[in-house]
């Protein structure tokens, strides 16, 4: 294992513990990051220079981590109901990891724009193959979906159901609600 290797893998550790931190306790100071890490201080701040930039790459991270599991779970390779309900499911899991990160900066990443434009290319197949409404621009029914997603990460009870139930509940509210 080369010293970049181990450097990255101990960057993306310590980026995971402080999502898991933050979303114990959304102030946690880099103190307490490199606690949950399991790195000393020196350790987190050759990494990080200060909170600002670990929230920053933090963000970075969280939005690769979402194109990673769109990725996985393979969208384009399956028919649309299937595809909605992985896209939903991968989503959610990766949401709840990082979904403390969307409260710290406004601005978006270049990944967490191709969500959207995997949530629109989506709707438009499914428009292509008559499952969902032609009624709706697709841009309308990708927002309408990524809001759902949105919900069950964010408003109880909703942020509380365990992902396959939240996926269920998503799934069957957009398609119903959505259906041609």
């Amino acid at each position: 294992m080369t010293t970049t290797d181990s450097m990255a893998r101990t960057r993306d550790a310590i980026l995971r513990a402080a999502a898991t931190a933050l979303r114990t306790h959304e102030r946690a100071g880099m103190a307490d990051i490199a606690a949950a890490a399991g790195v000393g201080r020196a350790t987190l701040y050759r990494h990080f220079a200060n909170r600002e930039d670990l929230l920053l790459e933090l963000g970075r991270f969280a939005a690769e981590e979402s194109i990673r599991v769109l990725d996985d779970a393979r969208i384009d390779d399956v028919p649309v109901t299937t595809a909605i309900t992985r896209l939903t499911r991968a989503l959610l899991t990766t949401g709840r990891e990082f979904w403390v990160v969307s409260s710290h900066r406004p601005q978006l990443w270049p990944e967490e724009e191709e969500v959207g434009v995997r949530l629109r290319a989506l709707a438009t197949r499914g428009q292509a193959d008559g499952l969902l409404r032609g009624d709706l621009a697709a841009d309308h029914l990708a927002a309408l979906h990524g809001s759902l997603i949105i919900g069950a990460l964010s408003v109880p009870p909703l942020s509380e159901l365990g992902i396959e139930d939240a996926t269920d509940i998503i799934v069957k509210l957009y398609l119903e609600g959505a259906r041609a």
